[in-house]
């Protein structure tokens, strides 16, 4: 028969072995069932001269007021939302535009604020399945 102290250290050490509650757990990767296809009447280019990443598709262009909302897709996986986003701010930099609060959370999205040629917002997400969205929030 087990002695009470190491039955008591067992039910203790088994109760921690559970998912911490302030970290969310990963959630596999959503199917891309459609959401990866460009929007009928989607442009094949960028607007205001955006250069874009070999790669990637132009989904959709949107106009918000004087904001241009523009989303593409790349192939890539959550381990690469901090690669491309600073490949497309290397390609964006050869076009006038400065970047600066650079952000990322892990698996989640890697960021930057744009000046210079235009202001606005550089956004990188995972889209679905092995492709990333990259989303360029642009005042015009």
């Amino acid at each position: 028969m087990p002695k009470l102290p190491a039955l008591l250290l067992l039910v203790v050490l088994t109760a921690g072995c559970g998912n911490d509650p302030e970290t969310p757990a990963a959630e596999p990767p959503k199917p891309c069932t459609g959401i990866d296809s460009p929007e009928a009447g989607a442009p094949t280019e960028l607007p205001l001269g955006l250069p874009l990443t070999a790669g990637a598709t132009v989904l959709r262009v949107e106009t918000q007021g004087k904001t241009l909302i523009s989303y593409a897709k790349l192939p890539g996986d959550e381990d690469d939302l901090v690669a491309v986003r600073d490949k497309v701010l290397a390609e964006l930099k050869t076009k006038g535009y400065i970047a600066s609060n650079l952000d990322a959370e892990a698996g989640f999205e890697a960021e930057a604020e744009l000046n210079g040629t235009h202001h606005g917002t550089l956004k990188v997400t995972p889209l679905c399945k092995d492709l990333l969205q990259i989303r360029y929030k642009v005042n015009q």
